[in-house]
């Protein structure tokens, strides 16, 4: 048996995660004997196997070398394969996903001018949904994933009707729905399928001439998307990385409904992003605005954790591991740590004034460590940022009014993705121009 610093040795706790929800962590660690705010590994088991879940500076250091440790195969293929797709870049490792990497990320981060051509869509499509609940209230998760999805679709180029970008976004954002859900997975696949399909004929029309695209948008390079020994990848590898470069844009609709409760919890933050909005003119770019996107991304759940595979035996913060052994990365509770975060237990966006690069700071994981082009960050985390403060900034308008009813602003911890229920309710007044 694996010796760790633990005070005992837990048994099978698959189950466990499941009905427990981001609360896994905390009473896991409870149930090893450890403090909750420290750092200590402890082993378990999950599915079967040993796993030892680590958090803090020193693990998220270790989980994203990839010398140390392989993503390919570590997630659950039930839950990798409807969310991610088989094959693609979030179970690649090595050289497949240094090159895989290089490419999305050329396109979605490190391309400056794609990135500002995001915010004006963005921007575009939440005033279009401003103008939408001032006919008629709706809810800021399932109205903003629907505004994201078609900026993402128009930002990446890809040949669409509005009914069709509304479907396809839609169907994307139910499929995160699913995550987490063993009872809803049959329906996942169902969407996957649907996806998959739709994206993949698309592929296979550009590439047979039968469909244009503009040669430079996102699209045309994905259609030309090559693995690491410079061969064409298939259409179906293809489609499902089209997908990867948008559909994580809808996901933030969920940090975007978390962002409508904070709003309303923090009047003094709105007040200060209305200033800072009307001062710049724009939804966009607004220092203040991202501040609270990111505070909103560090404290507010989305995935608890991630798994990965030991490459060889090593320790993490004094706790052996062995080849081939499952880690866990506990994410959320690296995001809200006492020992790297001061008061973290307040959400306080001034933390990320005035930080102008925010992979300085290691241990700020809410879609992954490491860099951008080496390690498992997500490549569009500068668009997920923009898309969250543009909508940040649009809800903070004095004729925003979001519901502070208990059902728009609780949500329940024990169920992975968490959001609350409602999607929190919000209106427009009728003279809704900015």
């Amino acid at each position: 048996m694996t010796t760790t610093p633990q005070k005992k040795t837990l048994k099978d706790k698959s189950l466990n995660f499941i009905t427990d929800g981001y609360l896994f962590a905390s009473r896991m660690r409870a149930k090893a004997g450890l403090k909750q705010n420290s750092h200590e590994p402890f082993t378990l088991k999950m599915l079967g196997k040993d796993a030892t879940m680590i958090r803090g500076k020193e693990a998220v250091g270790f989980f994203y070398d990839e010398s140390k440790i392989s993503r390919d195969g570590a997630m659950p293929h039930a839950v990798n394969d409807t969310l991610f797709g088989k094959g693609t870049i979030h179970g690649l490792d090595g050289e497949a996903h240094k090159v895989r990497k290089a490419q999305m990320a050329a396109m979605a981060y490190d391309d400056d001018a794609r990135v500002a051509h995001f915010a004006d869509l963005v921007t575009e499509e939440m005033e279009r949904t401003l103008s939408d609940w001032a006919e008629k209230p709706g809810n800021v998760y399932d109205d903003v994933a629907v505004a994201y999805g078609r900026a993402a679709f128009r930002w990446a180029g890809i040949p669409m009707t509005d009914e069709q970008m509304v479907k396809e976004a839609q169907r994307m954002s139910h499929l995160l729905d699913t995550f987490g859900n063993p009872l809803k997975n049959p329906l996942a696949w169902i969407d996957r399928a649907k996806l998959d399909r739709w994206f993949e004929q698309l592929i296979e029309n550009v590439r047979s001439g039968t469909q244009e695209v503009d040669p430079d948008s996102v699209t045309a390079h994905i259609v030309d998307l090559r693995d690491e020994n410079d061969e064409l990848v298939s259409a179906r590898i293809a489609a499902i990385e089209l997908q990867n470069l948008t559909r994580p844009t809808i996901a933030v609709s969920r940090f975007a409904a978390f962002a409508a409760v904070a709003l309303v919890q923090n009047p003094d933050w709105a007040e200060k992003i209305r200033s800072a909005v009307e001062a710049k003119g724009s939804w966009a770019n607004v220092p203040e605005s991202i501040a609270f996107a990111q505070e909103t991304r560090r404290k507010y759940p989305f995935v608890p954790m991630l798994p990965g595979y030991v490459k060889e035996d090593a320790e993490v913060s004094g706790c052996p591991v062995h080849k081939g052994q499952r880690v866990l990365i506990d994410i959320l509770g690296t995001n809200n740590s006492p020992q790297l975060w001061e008061n973290a237990a307040d959400f306080d966006p001034s933390r990320f004034m005035g930080v102008e690069n925010w992979e300085d700071i290691a241990y700020f994981i809410p879609q992954g460590g490491g860099d951008v082009h080496t390690g498992h960050r997500c490549p569009g985390e500068r668009i997920a940022v923009t898309a969250l403060s543009v909508a940040i900034s649009a809800m903070a308008q004095k004729n925003v009014h979001i519901s502070q009813d208990q059902d728009d602003t609780e949500f329940r911890w024990d169920q992975i993705l968490t959001r609350p229920k409602t999607g929190v309710r919000i209106s427009v007044d009728a003279a809704s121009a900015r």
